[in-house]
């Protein structure tokens, strides 16, 4: 059963996350159809926003061990909640694409501080550990799947209304943490934690300590991991539709595709954290395993000439990410020495926001002067490389 601390953990999730799936879609079409801005202005402006976005998750992760965890978060939703409804209110060229950057570094912060709360949640309940970041990852797939929902008719209706309700989330998600700050920081499941780890047996079996240089290793390939797969999950959200449109399929026919992996991802993620832990019990063999379904999705793209074949691929793409992408971060917290967890989850926050924000242009520069299925077999060669790196992670063993 969750208590207070992760029950307030998963709701600030749900809401930022809606946000993020509720705005993403709004960017490129306010920027062309509405201020009448190119392609090429609105690619720059998002590329900007992207980059602010990592500069906040890279202060975030510093803020949040070296000054304090819950002024960060409140900073993070401050800022972002300030931008909204100035873009409510001020929403021309080139006024947008300023706030929006201060959209992006106020997010930033706050994602990072987010998965910086989970792995203190996560390290405060360690019968839970893997569990905590599994139910956080499939929360932040049913926000971003709500705002996504949503966000077409009231764009149509209001464009006031469109950056308003994203300030009025973000204040909800303010009064939370200022409201109950001291449940998320688990001070009382701390105490419990602590009480339990000085009665536990001394033969209890501890964690073995990783060399400066065998832990920088790790971290190096877990971070080139991070981009690699973020460089190929991205093609979905980007060239893929360029790619169905051209095999005669229509808009509708992409989009569905997400609906399909948010629904399946309901079903499949909580299958996946039952089994695969036990099967699997290291980490790193579990992230290898996901890589290399993740991976696998991309065979069958560049052959797909129906409907049902990009159904498949997503379903399997779908198996693959809900083993991978919560138990990276997981595996970061392993490694995360005392005090320096937001440090660490800002790698894969960082690295994650560096694919995504590469990932578009790279892709449309091998499609454009090479083929999709070239760009479809080097995603499949890349993602089954960095698996295979994996497997040499020195992952945290007991004695």
């Amino acid at each position: 059963m969750l208590d207070a601390q992760q029950r307030w953990l998963l709701l600030i999730n749900i809401v930022f996350n809606l946000v993020m799936g509720f705005i993403l879609p709004v960017n490129t079409i306010f920027i062309t159809k509405n201020l009448h801005e190119s392609m090429v202005v609105a690619g720059f402006v998002l590329m900007l926003y992207s980059g602010f976005m990592m500069l906040g998750n890279f202060l975030g992760g510093r803020l949040f061990d070296r000054f304090s965890q819950r002024k960060t978060l409140v900073g993070g939703f401050t800022l972002a909640a300030i931008g909204f409804l100035l873009i409510a209110k001020f929403h021309t060229w080139p006024v947008y694409a300023g706030l929006l950057l201060m959209v992006g570094l106020g997010m930033g912060i706050a994602y990072t501080a987010v998965n910086s709360y989970t792995a203190i949640a996560a390290q405060q309940h360690p019968q839970q550990y893997q569990q905590i970041f599994n139910r956080m990852y499939l929360s932040a797939n049913v926000g971003i799947a709500l705002g996504s929902m949503g966000v077409s008719s009231i764009f149509q209706a209001s464009i006031f209304w469109t950056f308003f309700l994203p300030a009025l989330c973000f204040f909800v998600c303010l009064i939370i943490v200022l409201t109950h700050g001291a449940v998320l920081d688990g001070a009382a499941v701390s105490h419990v934690y602590q009480a339990n780890s000085t009665m536990a047996s001394p033969n209890k079996k501890k964690p073995l300590q990783l060399s400066r240089q065998r832990l920088r290793i790790n971290l190096v390939l877990i971070c080139i991991t991070v981009l690699i797969v973020w460089l190929g999950y991205s093609q979905w959200d980007s060239n893929l539709s360029l790619y169905m449109l051209d095999q005669g399929l229509t808009m509708h026919d992409y989009s569905l595709l997400f609906s399909i992996n948010a629904a399946s991802l309901i079903i499949v993620q909580p299958l996946m954290n039952r089994f695969i832990c036990r099967w699997l019990p290291l980490l790193k063999s579990q992230i290898a395993l996901g890589l290399g379904i993740m991976g696998s999705s991309f065979i069958l793209l560049p052959g797909a000439r129906n409907y049902g074949q990009y159904i498949l691929s997503m379903l399997i793409l779908t198996i693959g990410e809900s083993i991978t992408f919560p138990t990276i971060p997981a595996l970061l917290s392993k490694f995360a020495p005392q005090g320096r967890q937001g440090t660490y989850q800002s790698f894969y926050v960082v690295f994650g926001s560096l694919g995504r924000a590469l990932g578009p242009y790279l892709g449309s520069l091998i499609a454009t002067e090479i083929s999709f299925a070239w760009l479809f077999g080097l995603i499949f060669g890349s993602v089954i490389l960095v698996g295979l790196g994996m497997l040499a992670v020195k992952e945290v063993n007991y004695s």
